[in-house]
């Protein structure tokens, strides 16, 4: 009777033995299976719109705005003293608000899309003799597309900087010219007339209505119409415009590159510009509010809250990590910008390269964990 009851408790351990075996297995088979709570579609997305539309884009766009207006009193200003002080002064001025227009350029959706901001505003290369037409004969319709690379922020580089050879000519010029000044004027009043308009939409009824539609991912919500507007800007107007088109990577068939079509031409500095792209981008795509240290829901968030990995590491990490590869690379960079495209075109190749990376994260890599789809053709084959 004691064996067979020995042999009875041995069979029994060996089932308690298999079932543990199978639950752990069970376990180790179900890690990578997301629990329903960390879904895509159980993510706050109003909570994270919210703090979107009130801790980064309505500050943004306050002062961006702000920063316009102290441009356009800055041209009031030199337009009736024209001397070496008054033109420093708006040179700093447009600066400053040529450096925050980068904080809301990414933003072309609602308000700016609908009356096309960014080509309103920050087109480049400018077509000069244009410009000198339009000022020669004094009548003009910026409104008119052929306007469009003769005004904004790149036609006023262009007065401020390449009219003449040095500072006191500059000043000469606009002295003997009255449609040069009114030209400068009708240039800053326009981009003053934009950035109120699209500031004022979204503290009038737009901002309700892009957190209200917060449903889903799909095509037309506005987590899609975020994703795929900030990839296109990143795409298009950061890596291509910045860099890409002035060392015209796109064409393997020549070596020649194209220093006029870098950012501030005239200026012949280019570098803070890109800069303050990438870490507007940076703060948006963390959720960190615009302005300050607080720090809010954003798409780190969302990636963190699916768990969603790149090479074994956390896809917010990855992709905070790149945006620091990216500004250690460019720290190797000087301007003016355009000498650098021949005199150093492989570092700027390199460059080129950590920001095409960055690519693969947030347009692939981030939509494809927050289920969103990319709906836009960047054209390159990317």
């Amino acid at each position: 009777m004691k064996k067979k009851s020995l042999i009875t408790n041995l069979s029994l351990l060996a089932v308690v033995a298999i079932a543990l075996f199978t639950t752990a297995c069970s376990k180790d088979d179900d890690d990578d299976i997301l629990p329903i709570d960390q879904s895509p579609e159980s993510f706050d997305r109003e909570a994270m719109l919210t703090n979107y539309a009130n801790q980064y884009i309505k500050p943004a766009y306050t002062e961006y705005e702000s920063q316009v207006i102290a441009l356009q009193n800055a041209v009031g200003s030199f337009n009736s003293t024209l001397d070496l002080s008054s033109l420093s002064n708006l040179r700093s001025a447009w600066h400053n608000a040529l450096l925050t227009w980068q904080d809301v350029a990414f933003l072309e959706f609602g308000p700016a899309l609908a009356i096309s901001l960014r080509g309103q505003t920050n087109v480049y290369p400018i077509t000069a003799s244009v410009i000198d037409n339009n000022i020669a004969s004094g009548s003009y319709n910026l409104a008119q597309a052929i306007n469009i690379p003769a005004k904004g922020f790149q036609a006023v580089d262009y007065l401020l900087y390449g009219v003449a050879g040095n500072d006191a000519d500059i000043i000469t010029y606009f002295t003997n010219s009255s449609n040069a000044r009114a030209y400068l004027e009708d240039v800053v009043n326009e981009l003053k007339v934009n950035a109120t308009a699209v500031k004022n939409d979204w503290f009038g009824t737009y901002a309700s209505s892009f957190i209200a539609n917060s449903a889903s991912n799909a095509d037309g919500s506005s987590v899609s119409i975020i994703v795929n507007t900030i990839n296109l800007h990143y795409e298009k107007y950061l890596r291509n415009g910045k860099l890409g088109f002035p060392l015209n990577v796109f064409d393997p068939f020549t070596t020649q590159t194209f220093p006029e079509k870098v950012e501030a031409y005239y200026h012949g500095q280019s570098l803070p510009y890109l800069y303050r792209s990438l870490s507007s981008l940076q703060t948006f795509i963390n959720g960190n509010a615009y302005g300050n240290s607080a720090t809010g829901i954003g798409f780190d968030d969302y990636v963190s809250f699916v768990n969603a990995q790149t090479g074994g590491q956390p896809l917010q990490t990855v992709i905070n990590n790149q945006f620091s590869i990216i500004n250690a690379e460019l720290a190797t960079i000087n301007d003016p910008l355009a000498n650098e495209v021949s005199a150093n075109n492989p570092a700027l190749t390199t460059l080129y390269q950590k920001i095409q990376e960055m690519v693969a994260y947030i347009k692939v890599d981030m939509s494809d964990a927050i289920e969103v789809i990319i709906t836009y053709d960047s054209g390159d084959g990317d």
